[in-house]
């Protein structure tokens, strides 16, 4: 991220998700990502929190204030861990879908949902 960046959000899918939220929880904190700007958004896809206690009570320690999108899939074996990540953030965006652990291909509804997300992280970028 030093050497390519700046970057001003993140995006994972399963392990990419697990991370990508982790690094977020760990910046706020000022544990990690310390020669990079503040991560401004995350869109979680499949994801769940980081598994190692030592790690996941620095990174969830407080509630994450980073602009989040969640996609959780009701047939996702992770689906009950991708809630919970979710609860770990301020306000977060959460789009349903019926599949399992996939990047799904979204309803009408859910992508009006995700355009408007991505509406808004443009207009607070152009403010930056």
């Amino acid at each position: 991220m030093v050497r390519q960046g700046p970057f001003d959000g993140l995006f994972g899918f399963s392990q990419g998700a697990l991370l990508s939220a982790a690094l977020v929880g760990l910046q706020q904190q000022g544990l990690a990502l310390n020669r990079v700007p503040r991560v401004k958004y995350v869109m979680i896809i499949s994801g769940a929190k980081i598994q190692s206690p030592a790690l996941a009570a620095k990174a969830y320690a407080n509630k994450i204030n980073c602009a989040s999108l969640h996609f959780i899939g009701d047939g996702d074996f992770v689906k009950a861990h991708g809630e919970e990540l979710a609860d770990s953030f301020v306000d977060p965006l959460v789009i349903r879908h019926p599949a399992g652990h996939t990047v799904p291909r979204l309803d009408e509804k859910g992508l009006q949902a995700m355009l408007s997300y991505l509406d808004k992280i443009e207009r607070d970028l152009a403010r930056d």
